[in-house]
């Protein structure tokens, strides 16, 4: 980092630091105070409050994703969907371009503090997890069967292991100023959209299986990882066993 983006970035945490004092003051005169000291800084250097407010937004990126395909299945942008709500982030579908020179899908979670690291932490775990119960699922049928049956009923699985998932997660409950900076943060970021999203096609015996996966789904579990005060992903989802 150079010197003058050093210099921005300390002095866009005083800022923060007294628009916070002036938000949570209890004594009207030395909140007055903080917001008129903030105000002058922000006036003299040109930095507005959404300035400051933005510039705390972090991203964190999965290892990977359960799919490469062009068009997403939906049951993968559900999970996504999921684990942001449960951390208090949004998320977004990106690239990576691994050390052989591949580009490889991940899903990225943007927000406060420590919830986007967790968040991509929960995303890879459960993704594993739904991995290893399709391929116990698909261990149970015919070998008879046409591959494209197989690949429809597999999708019918985790599509109902995703909302499994969903039924045992408690969401995080984001403000409006939460929810504004972070919209607003993508916005900045020219980002394109989330991509496109392919629906489960359904097949002979696809009920079953998606009933299936919704009950593996809620067995999910997540036992270990990183953050702090409530944001541990093992508090996350209840029930099942280790990883």
């Amino acid at each position: 980092m150079n010197n003058d983006a050093a210099r921005q970035e300390q002095l866009i945490k005083r800022i923060r630091k007294l628009l916070a004092l002036s938000r949570n003051n209890s004594n009207p005169h030395e909140a007055g105070q903080a917001l008129s000291r903030a105000q002058a800084l922000m006036r003299k250097h040109g930095i507005t409050e959404l300035d400051a407010d933005i510039s705390v937004i972090k991203t964190s990126s999965s290892k990977g994703a359960p799919s490469e395909a062009e068009k997403v299945p939906v049951w993968m942008g559900r999970l996504m969907n999921v684990v942001a709500g449960a951390f208090g982030c949004h998320t977004y579908l990106d690239w990576r371009i691994t050390t052989g020179g591949y580009w490889r899908r991940i899903v990225t979670f943007y927000g406060f503090g420590e919830r986007p690291v967790v968040a991509a932490y929960a995303f890879d775990v459960l993704c594993r997890q739904m991995q290893k119960a399709t391929k116990e699922y698909l261990s149970t049928q015919s070998r008879k069967l046409k591959h494209s049956t197989r690949r429809a009923r597999a999708a019918m699985f985790r599509d109902g292991w995703v909302y499994g998932v969903r039924d045992v997660v408690d969401a995080f409950r984001l403000t409006e100023d939460e929810t504004r900076v972070m919209n607003t943060w993508l916005q900045n970021q020219q980002f394109e959209g989330m991509g496109v999203f392919r629906e489960v096609k359904d097949c002979h015996g696809g009920d079953h299986a998606r009933w299936q996966g919704y009950n593996e789904g809620k067995k999910a579990t997540l036992n270990h990882g990183v953050g702090s005060r409530d944001l541990r992903p093992e508090s996350l989802i209840s029930g099942g066993g280790e990883v």
